[in-house]
């Protein structure tokens, strides 16, 4: 394809007889480097704003697009720089409006290229635009095609583009949608400070992935999403009103988790209380705790020994209690008889506090509850073996407390298990998930928890990762290194600008702290190049307005 073969389907495209590429005429290469190529603009003139074809030009500017004429095929550029020089000459030219006697200079970075007897944008690896190339506006038509050939995962090649839910920065009347291999298959974070539209943008992908009959499920912790989506298209729980989670359904290192029991006596004593606990269930004795004081390891041994991995059930109201029997050791010239020890028992007081200030909370005791309301463990399970998305209403638990993040790693390693078998993949949309993310243990040793898991492995399971932060910087290294697309609207704090350095490129990173509202950054392994879009706003309801200070007058 040569630059008369562009132009002619360029016009064809646009429903016209032709395209006058001289029209469209910029300059020619004058320097090439690695970084980018420098273009002699013919005159100041040929920068001024223009319509051509209800088209319009601003080439004065920076980020519109070029095509060069090249011997190696047809070059696709952004412009990155225009500058005229700074002498007196120049000024008096400018000042007397002889605008054809300055020569600008502009420096465009090359995207892509079609090569020779070929129809379609390829990388452009090792090949170059030359000196003396000439250089032209790049027409919509042109545009267009380009960014639809930025998706270059193999499969992705198979699907059909969700609706587009963006335009492009650099062409406001250009809509773009993406294929859902793109987007997801490496897992997405959208990424932005309070009111950048980091949240629209969430709601906007959602909707298209919905309409498009992706499978969802959403976990919500502050409710913005309660209303945003109809009964009849999406099944809905909200945990602590209709749906609880059965104490037994809870494995023990997530009760150590949520209880922050320490690693030394804590830790063993509350494992020991559970299992104590279970058995009491197992023989029917489900509201007495067992009794140690006064038996011996060896018989406490042989009767955890009857437990099998099905026994999971406890009455979790008679932990407190149960725990006071775990201080015990044996006493001296005895035949290994129990007593308690009093040393264990102030090490354990404050696990023993922590525990009864949880079972006294009245959103604690609703979400850890019997079967006597709907479990989410067969909440989740028919979701996994049905076609309807989920939506889960977490935002009656405090996001300050140890619980959402035991709800969001119990919901994890929940998909964890049950995906093994073979089921229809599904998107796991997570808002704010720095909320619900482990750093690192108590001791400060990093950990992995269920999500992080999760975003390893469950690309394998079909289950594909959509998340929310307003700070990067809160989210584990290990969980974001996993995200192999991020949507980055605006950020103004340096550490969370230097959490994410490394996924744009430096022309990005400048803008990141000047975007507008709605306005993004899409950078992808699945994507050429990264990609600036204003993103569009869903029609769905969405509850993340603020309040106004001023009351309106009556």
């Amino acid at each position: 394809m040569n630059i008369d073969h562009v132009f002619q389907r360029s016009a064809h495209e646009a429903g016209t007889v032709n395209l006058d590429k001289s029209n469209y005429y910029l300059g020619t290469i004058s320097e090439v480097s690695a970084a980018a190529a420098t273009i002699q603009i013919e005159n100041l003139s040929i920068l001024q704003g223009r319509i051509f074809q209800r088209e319009s030009f601003v080439p004065g500017g920076m980020n519109y697009m070029i095509i060069v004429a090249s011997e190696n095929g047809i070059f696709i550029g952004r412009v990155k720089r225009n500058a005229i020089k700074d002498s007196e000459s120049i000024h008096v030219l400018m000042k007397t409006g002889k605008l054809d006697a300055i020569y600008p200079q502009t420096a465009a970075e090359m995207l892509a290229y079609i090569p020779p007897f070929m129809d379609v944008f390829r990388p452009t690896g090792f090949s170059s635009v030359a000196i003396h190339d000439k250089v032209y506006l790049a027409p919509e038509e042109v545009i267009t095609r380009y960014y639809q050939s930025l998706e270059v995962l193999d499969s992705a090649k198979g699907e059909r583009s969700l609706i587009p839910f963006a335009t492009l920065a650099v062409k406001s009347n250009l809509k773009i949608g993406f294929k859902p291999a793109t987007l997801f298959s490496r897992h997405l974070m959208i990424i932005g400070s309070t009111g950048s539209g980091k949240s629209t943008s969430a709601l906007s992908i959602l909707d298209k992935a919905s309409n498009d009959g992706e499978k969802i499920l959403i976990i919500d912790p502050t409710g913005e999403y309660k209303d945003t989506f109809d009964e009849n298209e999406i099944d809905k729980l909200h945990l602590g009103e209709d749906t609880c989670i059965v104490p037994g359904s809870v494995s023990i290192d997530q009760w150590i988790d949520l209880l922050q029991a320490s690693p030394g006596i804590q830790a063993p004593s509350l494992m020991n209380a559970i299992l104590a606990l279970r058995f009491q269930w197992k023989n029917d004795l489900k509201g007495e705790v067992y009794q140690k004081i006064g038996t011996t390891f060896a018989q406490i041994e042989t009767n955890m020994a009857n437990l099998s991995s099905e026994d999971t059930n406890f009455n979790f109201t008679c932990l407190e209690q149960q725990m006071l029997q775990e201080s015990v050791s044996e006493k001296k010239f005895s035949n290994g008889e129990l007593e308690k020890d009093y040393f264990k028992a102030n090490a354990n007081r404050p696990l023993v506090e922590r525990l009864q200030q949880f079972q006294q909370s009245p959103m604690f005791r609703k979400l850890f509850a019997d079967a006597s309301q709907n479990s989410l463990t067969e909440r989740l399970d028919a979701f996994f073996e049905g076609k309807r998305s989920l939506y889960v209403d977490a935002s009656t638990i405090n996001s300050g407390d140890q619980v959402g993040q035991l709800i969001v790693d119990f919901i994890c390693r929940r998909i964890e298990e049950c995906k093994q078998r073979e089921q229809q993949a599904f998107i796991l949309f997570i808002d704010e998930v720095h909320r619900y993310v482990k750093r690192q243990t108590n001791d400060g040793s990093l950990v992995e928890d269920g999500l992080t898991t999760l975003a390893r492995e469950g690309r394998k399971l079909g289950v594909y990762l959509l998340l929310t932060t307003q700070s990067p910087n809160d989210v584990s290294k290990i969980l974001i290194a996993q995200m192999g697309s991020m949507l980055i609207h605006r950020l103004t704090q340096p550490d969370e600008l230097f959490s994410i350095k490394n996924y744009l490129d430096e022309d990005s990173r400048h803008q990141i702290q000047k975007l507008d509202q709605g306005e993004a950054i899409l950078t992808s392994v699945n994507l050429m190049h990264d990609i600036q879009l204003k993103m569009d706003k869903s029609k769905r309801s969405h509850a993340n307005s603020s309040p106004s200070l001023q009351c309106e007058s009556k």
